[in-house]
């Protein structure tokens, strides 16, 4: 959704999105490759390689802890979510 967009643009459109949810709690689904975007945007996270799902869990632990080669190349994966 944000790939197309500078980097200020695509914060700006993930705050608006946060700004939407926030007292509504709507389900909301993000898909990135960048994982700095979605960070601060998730309890959760589901990594897939190759269409098929390769790891699962609390965001904070997939940053801080990635157990699968795909986890871990992506981009932001090294950085501590919150």
């Amino acid at each position: 959704m944000t790939s197309a967009l500078d980097a200020d643009t695509a914060e700006a459109v993930m705050n608006l999105l946060d700004d939407l949810r926030t007292g509504r709690n709507p389900a909301l689904v993000l898909i990135s490759h960048d994982l700095r975007l979605v960070a601060d945007r998730t309890d959760t996270l589901l990594v897939l390689s190759e269409g098929h799902a390769v790891e699962q869990g609390p965001t904070d632990r997939l940053f801080s802890r990635p157990t699968h080669p795909a986890t871990a190349a992506l981009p932001g994966a090294a950085v501590t979510a919150g």
